[in-house]
């Protein structure tokens, strides 16, 4: 999607937008004007709740988290973003940006970058990002949980950084695929197979998590929906007594699992997606950053549920 920088045009409609959502009572983010004979101080409610203050639309952001980086790019202000985490890797462009840590920030190189603004995720360490903003750099954090959310956040990056009408294309383009997915594996009728998603051994997804929801969306049955927590460790007894009929694995830096792994773990093999060979790898990137290619991991892990649908 193509960059823009904040023009009089864009910083106009933002202005329009700020207003309308200021307007809206009890929504989760909107734009407050500051008091007539004040100067302009624009407000935004971050995904924690927090209230944002900014001098204007940001010019120079450093993104601490892979997730906002790629929804700031996907929403056209990846010409803004002058410095990401370590991590951040999609897209290509961000390579060749300056790093600023990862779960511990480089508050020398992020002071040298001179940025009005910094997004993270929750995961970034807050006593590290108050410190920035005692010394004027207010940071934002984006917290989605849900592929609605992920669409909420969209929305909210565009408004942040003066791109909404970027955002809004964005956002129908994603919707239209999540509802092509979804019109196939959420017809009546379809089967709901049994399903665990392990990004780590014996660790998975439960309710309120991206993968509970991209599961759902997909057609399938979470075989953890009940557990405890968002992202509990399952015990193998518990597995294997739910039986799965898929398994799908994660693949990247924090994972080695292969194929092999799980039927050489014992007494897997009674298990059907093993005794049937179901097993899948999906690209970890797609399921845990709740960025826009969380639609790609929706639609290979629909394909991998439900080949019959998309044949």
């Amino acid at each position: 999607m193509a960059s823009k920088t904040g023009s009089a045009f864009d910083w106009k409609v933002w202005m329009v937008i700020a207003i309308v959502a200021s307007s809206v009572i009890g929504f989760s983010a909107g734009y407050v004007l500051g008091g007539a004979q004040k100067k302009v101080i624009l407000s935004i409610v971050d995904d924690y709740g927090r209230t944002v203050e900014l001098k204007g639309v940001p010019q120079r952001i450093v993104s601490a988290a892979p997730s906002p980086t790629e929804i700031l790019f996907a929403v056209g202000a990846g010409a803004h973003v002058v410095g990401v985490d370590n991590y951040s890797d999609y897209p290509a462009e961000v390579k060749s940006l300056p790093q600023i840590g990862s779960y511990t920030l480089n508050i020398e190189v992020i002071m040298s970058l001179k940025p009005d603004l910094i997004v993270c995720s929750d995961l970034v360490p807050r006593l590290q990002l108050d410190q920035l903003e005692a010394q004027g750099i207010p940071y934002f954090i984006f917290a989605a949980r849900t592929m609605e959310d992920v669409i909420k956040d969209l929305r909210l990056a565009g408004s942040l950084t003066g791109h909404s009408l970027e955002a809004e294309s964005a956002v129908a383009s994603l919707q239209a695929r999540v509802n092509a997915v979804t019109n196939k594996t959420l017809a009546v009728g379809v089967e709901k197979p049994r399903t665990y998603i392990e990004y780590y051994p014996l660790w998975t997804y439960g309710p309120g998590s991206f993968g509970d929801d991209l599961i759902r969306l997909a057609g399938g049955t979470n075989i953890a929906s009940n557990a405890s927590n968002e992202y509990p460790e399952l015990t193998p007894e518990f597995i294997i007594a739910q039986n799965p009929e898929i398994i799908v694995y994660t693949v990247g830096p924090m994972t080695t699992t292969v194929a092999a792994d799980f039927a050489a773990r014992a007494h897997w093999d009674s298990i059907y997606a093993v005794s049937h060979d179901k097993i899948y790898s999906l690209d970890d990137n797609l399921m845990s950053r709740y960025g826009p290619r969380v639609v790609d991991g929706l639609e290979q892990l629909a394909e991998i549920i439900h080949p019959e649908l998309f044949t």
